[in-house]
């Protein structure tokens, strides 16, 4: 199955809904992919993730969309991992500290 993107504009919607920040660790994104590499912390780009991924029923909505650093990313397939049936676990916005704007 080949692997489905989100709509630039749904990666939009989720990094506004977290406030520009990761869902993951927190730290601050100010642009997706490896634009936003020059204000993160630690160099990193940002990705956009699927908590429950296409393949298990996932869908491409906001509702289903994280946005997270490159280290998170990672760390979502099992350290890159994605051969490993594991890596598609499915998640959900609780799973993601920062999911969710914080003021």
């Amino acid at each position: 199955m080949e692997r489905e993107e989100f709509p630039e504009s749904v990666k939009l919607q989720a990094l506004i809904r977290q406030n520009y920040t990761c869902g993951s660790c927190g730290e601050k994104i100010e642009s997706l992919r490896q634009i936003g590499q020059i204000s993160h912390k630690y160099g990193e780009g940002a990705r956009a993730h699927h908590m429950r991924h296409c393949q298990m029923g996932g869908t491409n909505d906001v509702s289903n969309c994280v946005i997270i650093c490159e280290a998170c990313h990672y760390s979502a397939h099992n350290g890159g991992d994605y051969r490993n049936k594991s890596s598609f676990l499915i998640s959900s916005a609780p799973d993601y500290e920062f999911f969710y704007k914080k003021e």
